[in-house]
Formats: structure tokens, sequence, C-alpha cells
């Protein structure tokens, strides 16, 4: 009774067609149980949407009032840093989600979250974006940089989703 050997190495000695996987040889779960979990339901990365904007919104609204004062210039770092923030916040949250317009939510929370605190019912607001003073005051410059920056975030981080997530074809 001798068996029939096959070299040892990663092909197994066999042809390319004849060691390909198949979905019947797969251990695991069957090909339409494998399908039906990777289905997502229509509130999938909602969670990271909205850990996104509360983090992007609290972070964001703390770090744009940082400015630099350089002789008779000021400059709102603070913002531009802010907004970069939030960019990278939005791509996370539909990266990690697989999901670009998560990358959106995530924007659209952050801005509405934003716009509270610079309203700030019954209190003094944690955004300046506007003063009676007739000069530019620098914190009210930074405050709209942070405002409206976050539109154009927004837009980048999703087309920047768009492109991470887009399927790669394969090269010849």
């Amino acid at each position: 009774m001798t068996e029939q050997r096959q070299p040892a190495g990663d092909h197994g000695g066999l042809p390319s067609a004849v060691n390909q996987p198949s979905a019947i040889n797969e251990p695991g779960p069957a090909p339409e149980r494998r399908e039906a979990r990777r289905r997502r339901t229509p509130f999938h990365g909602w969670g990271a949407a909205v850990f996104g904007a509360v983090a992007t919104a609290v972070v964001g609204t703390a770090l744009h009032s940082q400015i630099l004062y350089a002789q008779d210039a000021s400059y709102p770092w603070g913002a531009a840093a802010a907004v970069l923030f939030a960019l990278s916040v939005m791509v996370w949250a539909g990266l990690k989600a697989r999901n670009v317009m998560t990358a959106g939510l995530t924007g659209v929370l952050a801005y509405v979250l934003v716009g509270l605190m610079a309203l700030a019912p019954g209190t003094e607001p944690l955004i300046v974006t506007g003063t009676s003073a007739p000069v530019e005051l620098p914190i009210a410059m930074a405050g709209r940089i942070w405002m409206i920056g976050l539109v154009p975030a927004t837009l980048a981080a999703m087309l920047v989703c768009i492109w991470a997530l887009k399927p790669r074809r394969a090269k010849a």
C-alpha cells in the first residue's frame, strides 16, 4: 500500500489551477453566510462619526484660540491646526467604518456642535466670530477660520475617503 505523495513546498508540486482555494474546500462558514455577514446596516459607522465629531469639536475649539503674536502681526496658527485635526479625524472615521458618508456625517455633527459652542445660549460663547471693535481682533479671525474651515475640511475628508476606499484594479 503506497500513498501518492506530493513534493513539499508552497504549491505542493501541483499546477496553480489545482492549488487555488475553492469555496467548497475552504474551511469556515459557507459562502452565502460569509456574504450575509459582510453586509452592513444603514447605521454602520455612526458610533465612529459621533465619537469623532465630539472629539473634533472639543479639541478643535480648545486649539483654535492659540495665536502667535510676532511684532505687529498675529498668526492664528491654532485655527489652522484645529482644521487639520478635524480633517484627520473625519478621514479616520470614514476609513474605520469603510464608508465615505461616515466622514461626512462626522463633519456635519462637528459643525453643529461647534455652532452650538459659538452661540452658547445663556452663557459666554467659546468661539468668538465677531466683535464690535474697530479693528479686526485676532481671536475673531481665528473663530471664523475654525468655523468656516470645517466645511472644506469635511469635503476634503470625503474626497480622501473616496480615493482610499476605491477598489484597486490588479496590475497585469
